[in-house]
């Protein structure tokens, strides 16, 4: 059971990290709309802010979604769930936490070939050998108004991969009874009140 509380203590602590970078990219997604809506009113446009935006909702986009897992907030068809009794509830839960823990996994494995750390490391981390041996061209892709290389932001697939896979996994514990399910949209509906 060591293991398992590791398991949540990490799960815990990436979701503080998680809302932390959440409120700082929320706040720049507003900072930088703002700042392009109040310039368009003096017919000047600041196509690096659209494109900071648009990072900043991308990036929000994935933590979040990580974050709305752990919480148990995400989507879900609740029609079964209001008109099935208890146990066929908690069976559902465990299949669609096995089902995410396997899509997180899966996602990370996909991540692995698309990143191919050790092509790049068979071509001597020449990123020109790289892609001429491989067509992928991750590493020198830029973003079209700042001209900043996509792969920084691309990271954002291994991170959510991991914590998606760490947060579905804790849920699955807490499904399964393994350990004491804790209701972490009431803990994060307290902290934003």
């Amino acid at each position: 059971m060591p293991l398992i509380r590791l398991l949540r203590r990490l799960s815990d602590a990436l979701a503080v990290l998680e809302r932390f970078i959440l409120s700082v990219l929320i706040a720049l997604l507003a900072v930088f709309v703002l700042m392009n809506v109040s310039f368009r009113l003096f017919d000047i446009t600041l196509a690096w802010a659209d494109e900071l935006a648009i990072l900043a909702m991308t990036l929000s986009g994935f933590i979040g979604a990580s974050l709305m897992l752990r919480a148990r907030t995400d989507p879900a068809v609740l029609l079964l769930h209001e008109v099935s009794s208890p146990g066929v509830v908690r069976v559902l839960r465990m299949i669609i936490s096995a089902l995410a823990t396997g899509f997180g996994m899966v996602l990370l494995w996909l991540c692995w070939r698309w990143f191919n750390l050790p092509g790049l490391a068979d071509a001597g981390f020449d990123v020109g050998e790289f892609e001429m041996s491989t067509f992928n061209y991750l590493y020198t892709e830029q973003t079209p108004v700042l001209g900043w290389p996509y792969f920084w932001f691309f990271l954002i697939m291994p991170w959510f991969a991991v914590t998606l896979t760490v947060h579905a996994l804790t849920n699955l514990v807490e499904d399964l009874g393994l350990i004491e399910p804790r209701p972490m949209a009431q803990e994060f509906a307290k902290s934003e009140g």
